[in-house]
């Protein structure tokens, strides 16, 4: 479709400037359940978002329809948007940056495999599962998969286009031995299906799960702890979400008022990265704005928050390229989020630590954190370490304290960063004391 045409629209409508973005993704899923097939769904999507300036308000519409009519559509919400707008700052569209870093990440040959490959991989999967234990009872096996297009234009001539694709693998395995079950999950997330290990993660699956039999609870007191990657992702993701401009400037965010200050011990670095070559990658954000690595956290100094253009003109400063348009309003996002791991391997980090707690997964911590003070409670599991080695399983514990005492009280990570489904790599910490109710 000829672009050029809705931009000669709105020109001749008295839009001053405007821009599109058209976003199109495809996704795959795949479940397998005692071996039948519980899910198989394949959806398109696509939209159309538009916005411009009308006397220097403004205006934005989106639409699912690409079609004869799509341009006219988006022009009347432009102007009946821009004309709602009371905001009383001038508003512009970004013109362009000066450089932007392109790759190409995209892998065409997962998009070629047929979707009877991909079944027919997750069927061995499930197969290896049931056969890794005699205690296994229930498997559960899904494959999903997503590739997105973006192209962004503007009226001053810009032209962006990127495109990704990726999939995860997830192994979830239920273990009985007597009236008792245990369970347990491992991921894998790529976009080479000939990287699959299938043999490790039917391992981590299982042997997971086969370690939780004989979980008892403890004492309940402050104890060395170590959280594993997957929970500690989960508490960055919080972390980092206060350092999105749009909730410092509600003074709705923990980190208000410190930015250039220490707020986290030394060991901790927080990178986002988002021009590293991965599933993740991407080389401009929702308006246009070129995106660029930048440290976030730099040994314990919060470095910068997350701006797109409005929320950076309040503060005086430059975009970081994390505008996030879908048709509405700018929001602020951020990803493929880097904290520096650690030298020692995990057995290396725990050897230190007589009695203390190893946390493998939590419950209820979206409700049970206060994402203003930090302060969070949630259902945990876990290990006892005892004379740095891991010992008996622990259930029906608690793990609670405040987000950014947990960061001062870091003492390290090990080196076993892995990315996660939420777009952040991190490793095994060690926290020098926290609090776990149980007993």
């Amino acid at each position: 479709m000829n672009f050029n045409k809705f931009f000669e629209l709105a020109a001749s409508r008295g839009i001053e400037e405007s821009q599109l973005l058209i976003s199109k993704s495809n996704s795959l899923s795949i479940s397998l359940f005692r071996h039948e097939i519980e899910n198989f769904s394949v959806n398109d999507s696509q939209s159309v978002s538009a916005a411009g300036i009308v006397n220097g308000k403004f205006g934005s519409s989106t639409t699912q329809k690409l079609d004869k009519d799509t341009f006219g559509f988006l022009v009347d919400k432009i102007l009946l948007t821009a004309s709602l707008n009371e905001k009383e700052e001038t508003a512009d569209i970004f013109k362009g940056s000066e450089k932007y870093h392109k790759k190409t990440v995209y892998n065409p040959a997962l998009a070629e495999t047929k979707a009877e490959d991909k079944l027919a991989l997750i069927k061995s999967i499930e197969d290896k599962t049931y056969a890794a234990d005699p205690r296994v009872c229930e498997v559960e096996v899904s494959y999903a998969e997503r590739e997105s297009a973006s192209e962004f234009y503007n009226s001053y001539g810009l032209k962006l286009k990127q495109k990704s694709n990726y999939f995860y693998i997830s192994v979830y395995a239920i273990l009985r031995e007597g009236e008792v079950t245990k369970n347990n999950y491992a991921i894998v997330l790529d976009k080479d299906l000939s990287a699959v290990d299938v043999d490790a993660l039917v391992k981590e699956a299982v042997e997971g799960a086969a370690k939780k039999f004989g979980a008892d609870s403890l004492l309940s007191k402050k104890y060395p702890t170590v959280i594993c990657r997957d929970v500690m992702a989960s508490l960055v993701n919080y972390f980092l979400s206060s350092a999105i401009a749009d909730q410092v400037q509600r003074h709705s965010s923990m980190l208000e008022g410190k930015l250039g200050q220490k707020i986290a011990s030394s060991k901790l670095t927080i990178e986002e990265k988002p021009l590293e070559k991965n599933v993740f990658f991407s080389y401009f954000d929702g308006e246009g704005v070129a995106r660029t690595n930048k440290a976030v956290v730099k040994n314990g100094v919060l470095k910068t928050y997350f701006y797109n253009r409005e929320t950076a003109k309040k503060d005086g400063v430059e975009s970081t390229g994390n505008g996030s348009w879908g048709g509405g309003s700018i929001d602020t996002d951020f990803g493929n989020v880097f904290v520096k791991p650690g030298k020692q391997s995990f057995d290396e980090l725990i050897a230190d630590i007589d009695d203390g707690v190893y946390i493998t997964d939590v419950a209820g911590l979206g409700t049970g954190m206060n994402e203003i003070s930090g302060d969070f409670s949630c259902q945990a599991e876990g290990f006892r370490i005892v004379n740095g080695k891991l010992a008996e399983p622990l259930t029906l514990i608690t793990l609670s304290g405040n987000l950014l005492k947990m960061l001062k009280d870091l003492k390290g990570f090990a080196n076993d960063a892995k990315m996660t489904v939420q777009s952040i790599s991190v490793a095994s910490a060690y926290i020098k004391s926290m609090n776990i109710g149980g007993k």
